[in-house]
């Protein structure tokens, strides 16, 4: 096949094609999951063939992980982007890009198959617990820097940084199912206000935060 600029994707320097594969993987496990996915169709969407994908990944599983892996990068670069002026903004910034304000939410339901493909995948596992360590550290890093800066009280940082964490996983399984008509707006909404508990600040301050970032509208 020949891609869109008239060049043959073998053609092509092996970082540019392990690109290209890299970037295809990822459409088609966002339009198809991981059940879904062949090697053939990442082949297909590269504009090259089964055989040039595994030269470059061995292997399905590989071209998986490395994609979900790409797709936690770009979520990171993107947090690591705003203007932050303290911990409270990059708490709000966190929570829009997560939701639909962000590249986070439409990836939530590959997150809930890497959950479950995990249960049974010794690699998917470890990928999986890698990927919420990183969150937490996140997270973590936010609210010790609140407390140093007095904006935020805690007892235990490392308790308080699970749970906000967990809280995100759950609203965004809720979010994705379509359960107790949760919207993304909602998600940001609730996320932000359990975190506000958590810190002992004012949720209206958070929220105000968000909507002035082209956040939800706060009723």
């Amino acid at each position: 096949m020949v891609n869109d600029d008239g060049m043959t994707l073998a053609a092509k320097a092996p970082d540019e094609r392990r690109r290209r594969i890299l970037a295809a993987a990822i459409a088609v496990l966002r339009e198809r999951g991981f059940s879904g996915t062949r090697v053939a169709d990442i082949a297909a969407t590269a504009g090259t063939s089964p055989a040039l994908v595994l030269y470059h990944f061995s292997s399905l599983a590989d071209v998986l992980v490395a994609a979900l892996e790409s797709v936690e990068d770009d979520y990171y670069a993107e947090l690591a982007e705003g203007d932050q002026t303290d911990a409270r903004d990059q708490l709000v910034r966190m929570a829009l890009l997560s939701a639909e304000g962000g590249p986070a939410f439409g990836d939530w339901q590959l997150w809930l198959e890497v959950w479950v493909r995990g249960l049974h995948d010794e690699r998917i596992d470890g990928l999986r617990r890698l990927s919420d360590q990183r969150w937490r550290d996140e997270i973590q890093q936010a609210v010790d820097t609140g407390v140093a800066e007095g904006l935020f009280t805690v007892d235990d940082s490392a308790r308080t940084t699970l749970r906000i964490a967990c809280l995100m996983d759950g609203l965004a399984v809720q979010a994705v199912l379509g359960g107790a008509d949760l919207t993304p707006d909602d998600m940001a909404i609730e996320w932000l206000t359990g975190v506000a508990h958590e810190l002992n600040i004012d949720a209206n301050d958070l929220l105000a935060r968000a909507s002035a970032a082209d956040g939800p509208d706060v009723p």
